[in-house]
Parts: structure tokens; C-alpha cells; sequence
């Protein structure tokens, strides 16, 4: 059995935590590791491999996470543009196939909570994987909104024939759902015998299975493939589904409401992540950052501070995070897409003040990477190295930089930075004139194919 995880979701029911380029699978929520690392450790624990199929703005991101718990990074797939859970499990089926043979490909998504007791109701399930297509669901423990169902049919072994997918329903039929028992949670998680999933793809979404003949000739004509979901595409369509029950070991961190509720609470019911001091307050969740956040008499809110904005919101409204979120994208603003931190092929940089004429950065390069061969038009640099060394080039001149040590690069001078060391290089890097904006830009060379 082969893990094939989906790390391109955005997860916008989780701002501001969470951003279209830094999704909620790649934050721990309370953890030192993230969603996405738990999950492809854990299921590289019990699969033969693992492939990932994430994005290209944020494949360095899953290849820096999965390299610092130690996880292969060989088997990433990057999807030219999004276009949702049929294409991508194409997608990463096809390059499986042409890898390992028609072997069983268990799907799962990044930002799921799972434990040891899943992947034995997964095992179990690949008896039945090239009699159909096998999906996993989770039984109800209260009425939600938030997730489509799954109705029951006949008992087959282990399973049930699944009669009909749901999409998410009002509060009154999810009631009807859960007080009839015989509907779950649809979990999006599948199991598929790669021969059989590609003949209900050249049945169902031909369009897709047309470009089937190679992964090479899939990405080419990636961006004309219909954007849709596998439950939409083909699980509501397809005939011979067994859906597995599950009532433990499973946890989708969808919502503010379900983090709240995966979390330890204090004698007054608050859920709390960093230096937080509830005072008279009781039923909230408190998610801090970098600095103190203090409550007084506060009840049954959710309340989630990050460097660049502030989240204070009523429990009971936790999914409508999501409308605020997207209307955050269509004003055109930054919170709605980036942290004050921003990942890049080489590093990352957190924007530490910034104002009119000038920006303050620190920069953090890995060891062996470097930054393109650029200039700006616009503004000149300061650079202080903090850590490390620095190997700069500064119009042609090459030059180390040390620790506690500065240069400066003027506008309209073709520069860069390298860390051959062995350790993180970081720089604070003060940005002066009259426009300091990141498309203020020109690459000459960049091993990264960026130029």
C-alpha cells in the first residue's frame, strides 16, 4: 500500500493562523511538528512510500518540512496550477503507476489528525480495493454542518455499501442524519487499486483519463483539466463503493471549533496556545503568538493573535471565518495570502517593521543555498549578519561576511548571498527608498529556474 498525501489545500476556515500560502497542513497547533509532517510520518510508518502532491508556490515549504523530521523529499509531485482532488490524484496515481506497478494507493489529506488504529482499518480494507473503490467514514458525534455524509447500504465484510454522497447539509437535515444512524462523515480519505480508480476516470472524467498515457503528458495539460473534486467527479458517480466506519483515531482540524476541541482545557473550559492570562473568562479559545495576550471576563470566544493580524470572533461562529477570509482575497489584501514570515527556495524572511522609505528583514538562508543574482531599481540594502557567514557577491567583487560584521549594496547593483556553511545563515536586512515592495526585482541567474 502506497501513501499518496494531498499538501495544496489553503485553509481558509483557519485565519489568520492559516494563509492561502501557508496552509493550516503545515502548522502544529500547540505541536513542535505540523499537520503535514505527523501525517507523513505516520504513514510512512505503516505504507511501503509515500508521495505528496502539493503546489508549486508552496512545494520548498513541504520539502523543508518534510526534510526537518527527516522524510524522504524524492517522491514530491508539483502541480503546475491548482485544480482540486481529481486531477491531483491523477496526478499522483499516474506517477505511482509508472514508479511501482498498479499497486493500492491509499489518499489522504495533510491536515488530518489519524492514529495507529486508522491504517490497520486501512490494511484490512485493501482485501476489497480491486472490487471497487473504497472510501473511509467517520460515525457522527454531533450534527454538523461542516462535513458531508455518506449514507449507508448493505453490510460487505468490514464495510458497507455506500448508497449516496451528501454534500454538507443545513443543521436540521444533519440532525435527521445523525439520529437515523446510517449516515457518516464523509473523512475525504479513499483507497484505490490504481487499475480499477483509472477505469472510473475513463468512465466518469474522460477529459482527465484522455491524458492518462504518461504523468509527463498529465502536467503538460494540466491547467485545460476540469477543476473538481474526486467526490463530485467520481465517488458520486461510481456504482461499487464500500465505505469503511471509523469511530476513533481521526480528527479533521477544519475549524477554530475543532481545534478548541482537540485541545486541553483549564477548570473554566478555555483552550489556550502560548503566553495567555484568562481572567474571569471561561469556554474560549486563546491562540498566542509571540507576545502576552490577557482576558478579562470573556465568554465562549475565539480569539487568535498572529504578528500581522487579530482574530476575535464568537465560538458558535467559527465557520464563517471562511467568508472573512475570502473577503480579505477579493479587497486584494496581503493577510489574506502571507504571514509576516515567507518561505522561499532558499530560506525564509520575516518582516520585522516596515514603513514609509523602509523595510527591516530578518533572512535566514540554508546551508548550500543562496539567493538569485539580482538588483533593485528602487532601493538599496543593508546587511548585518548575525549568524553565520555570508559569502556575497556585490558587482562581481566577492566578499565574506561575518558574524557581527556589515555591507551595504546600493541600488541598481547586481548582488548576492550564499551560505556555504553548515548551519542557517541569518542576516537583518534594512531596505531604504522610495518603493520597497517585493516586485521590485531583476534576476540574472538563480539556481532555482526562477530567472
Amino acid at each position: 500500500m502506497i501513501a499518496l498525501v494531498l499538501a495544496g489545500g489553503s485553509g481558509t476556515r483557519l485565519w489568520p493562523l492559516s494563509r492561502s500560502l501557508f496552509a493550516k497542513q503545515f502548522i502544529g497547533f500547540g505541536s513542535d511538528t505540523s499537520l503535514l509532517q505527523d501525517t507523513v510520518k505516520k504513514a510512512a510508518k505503516h505504507c511501503d512510500e509515500v508521495v505528496v502532491v502539493t503546489n508549486n508556490a508552496q512545494y520548498f515549504l513541504v520539502r523543508h518540512q518534510l526534510e526537518e523530521v527527516g522524510s524522504s523529499v524524492e517522491n514530491i509531485i508539483r502541480e503546475p496550477v491548482g485544480r482540486n482532488t481529481a486531477p491531483a490524484i491523477a496526478l499522483g496515481c499516474k506517477y505511482i503507476e509508472e514508479k511501482l506497478g498498479d499497486v493500492n494507493v491509499l489518499v489522504m489529506p495533510s491536515d488530518h489528525m489519524l492514529d495507529d488504529s486508522f491504517f490497520l482499518l486501512a490494511k484490512e480494507a485493501e482485501g476489497y480495493a480491486k472490487k471497487g473503490l473504497c472510501t473511509f467514514g467517520v460515525k457522527p458525534s454531533f450534527p454538523s454542518t461542516g462535513y458531508g455524509y455518506i449514507k449507508l447500504g448493505e453490510k460487505k465484510g468490514s464495510g458497507y455499501k455506500a448508497c449516496g454522497f451528501v454534500e454538507k447539509p443545513d443543521l436540521l437535515r444533519a440532525k435527521q442524519y445523525v439520529s437515523s444512524g446510517g449516515y457518516l462523515w464523509n473523512s475525504g480519505i479513499f483507497l484505490f487499486n490504481i487499475k480499477r480508480l483509472f477505469t472510473e476516470f475513463e468512465t466518469h472524467l474522460p477529459q482527465i483519463y484522455s491524458h492518462l498515457k504518461s504523468s509527463e503528458e498529465l502536467l503538460e495539460n494540466y491547467e485545460n483539466l476540469p477543476s473538481i473534486s474526486i467526490d463530485f467527479g467520481l465517488m458520486e458517480k461510481a456504482k461499487n463503493i464500500l465505505v469503511f466506519p471509523f469511530e476513533s483515531g481521526w480528527r479533521d482540524v477544519g475549524s477554530w471549533e475543532s481545534v478548541y476541541e482537540m485541545l486541553d482545557k483549564d477548570e473554566h473550559g478555555n483552550s489556550t496556545v502560548g503566553d495567555v492570562i484568562p481572567v474571569e473568562s471561561s469556554g474560549s479559545l486563546i491562540y498566542g503568538g509571540d507576545r502576552l495576550i490577557a482576558t478579562i471576563g470573556i465568554k465562549n470566544l475565539v480569539v487568535v493573535d498572529t504578528k500581522d493580524a487579530l482574530l476575535v470572533a464568537d465560538r458558535s461562529m467559527a465557520e464563517d471565518v471562511r467568508r472573512l477570509a475570502e473577503r480579505l482575497k477579493s479587497e486584494g489584501r496581503p493577510e489574506a495570502s502571507f504571514h509576516t514570515t515567507v518561505y522561499r527556495p532558499w530560506g525564509y524572511y520575516t518582516i520585522l517593521d516596515f514603513g514609509h522609505r523602509y523595510k527591516v528583514k530578518k533572512i535566514a538562508i540554508y546551508p548550500g543555498s543562496s539567493i538569485s543574482l539580482q538588483l533593485h531599481h528602487h532601493r538599496a540594502e543593508h546587511w548585518i549578519v548575525v549568524k553565520g557567514a555570508a559569502k556575497i557577491t556585490k558587482d562581481g567583487e566577492v566578499v565574506f561576511v561575518h558574524e557581527n560584521e556589515s555591507i551595504y549594496v546600493p541600488k541598481s547593483v547586481q548582488h548576492r548571498v550564499e551560505n556555504e556553511g553548515k548551519v542557517d545563515l541569518h542576516i537583518i536586512e534594512i531596505q531604504t527608498g522610495e518603493y520597497v515592495e517585493e516586485d521590485d526585482i531583476l534576476r540574472f541567474d538563480d539556481v532555482y529556474g526562477r530567472v
